[in-house]
């Protein structure tokens, strides 16, 4: 886990060659420029050809059958005369998607005008002449409305069309709108029942032609792809040209590189005849921070900058991550059968997955999540709710608390999540003693992590259930050498004590940041006054250690709704007739509903104990993402 150590780099050069060397340096693809400009001008043509690309290419990704790119389409260059037939390709696909969802609407408006004609039968309505100054009304009448309403039917030329369980239609014919009815009448569609029937075929066959087009032009998506990233290229070189300094005949352009890419730029330099300044940042500096992991684990990285960027002197918490908000993840599914769903679902969208940088890291991310979940699942003994037969080799892999799974002991799955939260909150602490190692304030760092465990122990010490101390004379011969379990829970009492006091004694001396050997009275004051207040974090270190108790609530809830669902189904199922279908649909809708809840808390959860309880002990620094000036795409 590292944070990448960047310099700063300016490369000075002719202006007159400044668009083939900034070309030149996307290709090196190493650099995060900086804006010296007063003004950052976008490109606004190119941003909207950018966003053209991007909505046709989002359309025909949806379209559920994909055609191959031709055998004999020409190479992929970013010329002129590719780009106007990429951009003649999106606009025929964004007129496809217009005339698609304007057939759409329709369809949905003729659908609900037969719906309401269809009660009055098919007729074509009348034309003026034919009516002689009169007119159609039409009533939807409740039957209680239809009965109070007959006195007034009588003065008027009226007619029952229809009847059905709920209303009854009347037509009126008068030459203005009839006065005393309960209610206004109807404005139906002009066109009869068949006309409209009629249309609704006519579009589906529309829409048809048009799904056929669209399926058709699938296979020009890595045209299109290409086109994009050449535009968004392109654009970035018209941004990067704009943030340069202009003195004269000579530009400067600014920024941060790695330091690892050094000599590769002084290569650069070279090659293209510029002069190149590299320093070390200063203190007053502000680098952006560049990620490095191993691909394995880099997929969480977007879990750690989903919440924050870490700031450049700060550290990286992506090993955290990955390992804590997978185990997190596991401990709310509670279950190996949702796992093994889960991993039956990545695995149909794998290939999906696989088409971007992005996606196939949160695929590595995803399937150690998944994995985790289905071991976690085994270790509990729970398999959509069902425990494994007794006396079964799943069953050997059960840890049990008195001869049953400990996911049914609660006082004792409560003990694992609030210890989890402690030593996750030690390993906070732990960090920022190691980054302030050489500094009295790295003791009161130390000082969180002794109070973190000093009241730990004086918790295990103090709960009645599961009863710590006993197992802890079990375990260790205490009757054999002398040692009961009253004798075991003195022992941790005190010592437990003696270390809380201990870590708040340090959390006081050493929460200021000011001269530890200082001879002026006020910077003791001060130091004692920092003190108190950083031991008013007391109550946040309990609050944020009894926060991991959800692990075991949200656990807890998943596997009693699938202990509900399968009595439910089992109920159901002893129905005569249709009972087993009844319960095999209650199944399969309560686990989808359970697994869906159980993923969203595991999601949500998971990276709150990472991103507010865990970065708020360790990662107070934030920062701002390198974002590499690079070419993306490859002819």
């Amino acid at each position: 886990m590292a944070i990448v150590p960047l310099r700063r780099m300016a490369l000075i050069g002719e202006l007159q060659h400044r668009d083939r060397v900034i070309m030149e340096l996307q290709r090196l693809g190493c650099m995060h420029v900086l804006d010296q400009s007063e003004a950052d001008r976008q490109p606004d043509g190119l941003n909207d050809l950018a966003a053209n690309l991007k909505s046709a290419i989002h359309y025909l990704e949806r379209t559920p059958e994909n055609r191959p790119a031709p055998a004999n389409a020409p190479t992929l260059l970013a010329n002129a005369d590719q780009r106007d037939e990429a951009k003649r390709i999106a606009a025929e696909v964004l007129q496809i998607e217009s005339e698609s969802r304007g057939f759409a609407e329709e369809q949905e408006s003729v659908r609900e005008a037969i719906k309401q004609t269809q009660p009055w039968g098919s007729f074509a309505k009348p034309t003026a002449d034919e009516l002689g100054g009169q007119q159609l009304y039409f009533h939807r009448l409740t039957h209680r409305q239809s009965r109070a309403s007959q006195k007034v039917m009588q003065d008027l030329v009226a007619e029952r069309i229809n009847v059905d369980l709920q209303h009854e239609y009347w037509l009126v014919i008068a030459s203005e709108t009839p006065s005393g009815m309960p209610c206004e009448p109807e404005a139906l569609d002009p066109r009869s029942l068949d006309q409209l029937q009629s249309r609704l075929v006519e579009l589906d066959g529309l829409q048809e032609q048009l799904q056929v087009r669209r399926i058709a032009l699938t296979r020009w998506l890595d045209r299109l792809r290409f086109h994009l990233a050449a535009v968004q290229d392109e654009t970035s070189r018209m941004i990067a040209s704009h943030r340069s300094l202009v003195d004269g005949p000579v530009f400067v352009l600014d920024g941060w590189v790695p330091q690892r890419q050094i000599k590769a730029l002084e290569q650069f330099a070279i090659r293209n005849t510029l002069a190149l300044r590299i320093r070390k940042p200063e203190l007053d500096d502000q680098p952006p921070t560049l990620l490095s992991n191993p691909r394995p684990i880099a997929g969480a990285e977007g879990a750690v900058t989903f919440f924050m960027t870490p700031g450049y002197r700060s550290w990286d918490p992506t090993w955290v991550m990955y390992f804590s908000f997978a185990a997190f993840f596991a401990m709310i599914l509670a279950d190996a059968g949702y796992g093994i769903v889960l991993a039956v679902i990545l695995a149909l969208a794998a290939k999906s997955l696989g088409r971007t940088e992005s996606g196939r890291r949160f695929r590595q991310l995803a399937v150690f999540m998944v994995a985790v979940t289905i071991g976690y699942g085994l270790l509990i003994g729970s398999f959509f709710g069902i425990a494994p037969p007794d006396g079964s080799w799943l069953d050997g892999l059960v840890i049990k608390s008195d001869g049953r799974s400990i996911m049914q002991d609660r006082e004792a799955m409560m003990l694992v999540a609030a210890t989890i939260g402690v030593f996750h909150l030690v390993l906070a602490n732990a960090i920022v003693a190691w980054r302030w190692l050489g500094s009295g304030h790295a003791l009161s760092s130390v000082g969180w992590m002794l109070a973190l465990i000093g009241g730990w122990m004086l918790a295990l010490a103090m709960i009645p259930k599961p009863d710590v101390m006993l197992l802890l004379s079990d375990w260790l011969g205490g009757n054999e050498l002398g040692n009961s379990a009253a004798d075991w829970k003195a022992a941790v009492t005190t010592g437990g004590s003696w270390i809380l006091g201990g870590g708040l004694g340090l959390v006081l001396l050493f929460s200021s940041t000011r001269p530890v050997f200082s001879l002026r009275p006020r910077d003791w004051l001060m130091r004692l006054v920092d003190g108190v207040m950083g031991l008013t974090g007391v109550t946040k270190a309990f609050g944020d250690a009894l926060s991991y108790l959800r692990l075991f609530a949200l656990g807890l809830a998943s596997a009693q709704l699938a202990i509900i669902f399968n009595q439910l189904a089992s109920d159901a199922a002893q129905t005569k007739g249709v009972g087993l279908l009844l319960g095999l649909l209650i199944f399969l809708l309560g686990h989808t509903l359970n697994l869906v809840l159980a993923v969203v808390g595991g999601v949500v959860h998971g990276l709150r104990l990472n991103c507010i309880e865990f970065f708020s002990w360790s990662l107070t620094d934030e920062g701002q993402p390198f974002e590499t000036f690079e070419m993306k795409a490859e002819e």
